[in-house]
């Protein structure tokens, strides 16, 4: 591996889904994949303020990403994916490429 391309993983920035209780839920009920979720909000919160920790601890750049269930529906239908775990990850992708070409 190059040393240009591992250095622009080292410094490549992690998008982390962040939801209010209610955007979880609706998340959630939208899901193709409801099995593949927390069991509630605050199981999912712990979780992800875990990774918070981790990266945190490991100096990973990292940006907490609002995530609008309306939003995520439309682009979904848009890309004509199934609403699930993997798009849910192509889409933090979408977001965050989006946020850092602003």
């Amino acid at each position: 591996m190059s040393s240009q391309i591992k250095k622009k993983e080292q410094h490549a920035v992690v998008g982390i889904p962040w939801y209010s209780e209610r955007s979880w839920r609706k998340m959630k009920e939208i899901a193709d994949d409801q099995e593949n979720f927390h069991d509630s909000y605050q199981v999912w919160l712990a979780h992800a303020d875990k990774s918070v920790v981790i990266l945190t601890n490991r100096n990973k750049p990292f940006e907490r990403l609002q995530i609008d269930p309306v939003s995520y529906s439309w682009w979904c239908e848009n890309q004509s994916c199934r609403r699930d775990k993997e798009s849910r990850r192509m889409y933090i992708q979408y977001l965050l490429k989006n946020k850092i070409n602003e």
